[in-house]
């Protein structure tokens, strides 16, 4: 490759980087902020907000195959718009419908770069320098919803003992009882999540400026051949192929029940105050990047079958710490936030597992559009879950409680499928095999 050529390359990927980045620090606080700033505008967004992350990710997909006709670059900047639009229409539109139309402009704008990273990076990398651009791209991400969620909650509290003109420490004890707030309090409450949400416009709108540098031509995103291939529907016969599916879609289900909706069942069920909550939440994302920065030595230990399987059923002990949260009282922000550590870090630790291993099941021309099958798998399940907690799991207080519970069985039912199937043949790659009948 000409050394303009790859100038223009690393330009393009280190853009996308950087804004990244940002887009890292925007999903950050749509999980943490948006979510407990919903639970007191819209209740019945917040409580289908799983099915919101469905919904995003079909309309981000849908975008993407915009992306042979205008490029990548079209797109990426389009994403932050989304979500300066979002932001901005639930910060200063009183409408009823606007929360859900917001929301899911947000967690498509979010998700649209997502769905984006891996033919966009794929475009802008040689073989010899993809993994390293693919890693930093998803530990700076994730590095970014750490910060977010972080902080989310202090500035929360910082805007509303502003407002409210009491001490920090005053405005932090009152956060701990949401429904005792008197409807001066609250009103000024949701005023400090819209305050926070502003400022985070100005982010998405610094997460554009890394685009305007990218050069992009017309060979980055459209085929020379022209030849189009459909998908071959005969390997959903493949027991793996569809077994697969499966298992990802009980996974996905089984997340989207609790993950949404941290911040909500910390605050306002467990007692924990909002800004110790959005800390502890940026806690076990840190661990999303140490476990998952390991995960290449578990699997050189026991296999990526045992590994993917074992770390979903080693999570499950602290799920259960987390659903009974309340029971270690003056100790439950400890208990918990270690028990939110750890679970997140193991199912983390998976992901690279879980990316890799259906590659496996197919041949090299099926493997994009497998890999759409299974993304497609894991929205509709995250929309279910989304309905599923509307209309019936959270009905009752207990309901974020009880979602751990029926998350834990899941995860068991998935984990043992998935272990019965492919422990035999896929535990060990076929390299990993060679390896050892030679040591």
């Amino acid at each position: 490759m000409e050394q303009k050529e790859l100038k223009r390359f690393n330009l393009n990927s280190y853009a996308f980087i950087v804004s990244y980045i940002f887009m890292g620090l925007l999903a950050g606080i749509a999980f943490d902020v948006l979510v407990t700033f919903l639970q007191q505008v819209s209740l019945g967004t917040a409580q289908s907000f799983s099915a919101y992350m469905g919904y995003s990710t079909f309309l981000a997909a849908a975008i993407l195959l915009l992306a042979p006709k205008v490029g990548y670059k079209a797109l990426a900047l389009a994403a932050p718009l989304m979500v300066i639009l979002g932001l901005v229409a639930v910060a200063y539109v009183n409408v009823g419908l606007i929360f859900p139309v917001a929301t899911l402009a947000i967690l498509t704008g979010t998700t649209l770069y997502d769905v984006i990273l891996p033919p966009y990076l794929t475009a802008y990398t040689t073989p010899e320098n993809r993994n390293k651009i693919f890693s930093t791209a998803i530990w700076t991400n994730l590095a970014g919803m750490v910060v977010a969620t972080y902080f989310g909650g202090s500035l929360i509290v910082n805007r509303f003992a502003a407002r409210m003109n009491i001490s920090k420490a005053e405005a932090q004890a009152i956060s701990e009882a949401v429904d005792k707030m008197s409807p001066e309090m609250l009103n000024q409450y949701i005023l400090a999540h819209k305050d926070v949400l502003l400022m985070f416009a100005i982010v998405a709108l610094i997460s554009l400026i890394p685009f305007l540098f990218v050069k992009q031509v017309e060979s980055d995103y459209k085929e020379t051949n022209k030849e189009k291939k459909g998908f071959d529907w005969s390997i959903l016969t493949n027991k793996y192929v569809l077994i697969f599916l499966v298992y990802y879609a009980l996974i996905r289900f089984g997340a989207s029940l609790i993950c949404p909706y941290f911040s909500v069942y910390l605050n306002k069920f467990v007692g924990i105050d909002r800004a110790t909550t959005s800390k502890l939440i940026s806690y076990s994302y840190f661990a999303g990047v140490i476990f998952t920065a390991i995960c290449p030595y578990i699997v050189k230990r026991i296999g990526q079958v045992v590994a993917l399987g074992g770390l979903a059923l080693a999570s499950i002990p602290f799920m259960m710490f987390i659903a009974n949260g309340r029971a270690f009282g003056d100790r439950a922000a400890m208990v918990v936030g270690l028990a939110l550590f750890f679970r997140f870090g193991l199912m983390n630790a998976a992901n690279p597992i879980m990316n890799s291993l259906p590659m496996e099941f197919v041949s090299k021309e099926l493997r994009p559009a497998y890999n759409s099958a299974i993304f497609v798998a894991g929205a509709l399940t995250s929309i279910l879950a989304g309905f599923f907690t509307k209309g019936f799991l959270f009905k009752t207080t207990s309901g974020y409680a009880v979602a751990y519970y029926i998350t834990a069985a899941v995860y068991t039912t998935a984990s043992i499928l998935l272990l019965v199937t492919y422990t035999k043949k896929y535990n060990r790659s076929s390299k990993q095999k060679e390896e050892e009948k030679a040591a």
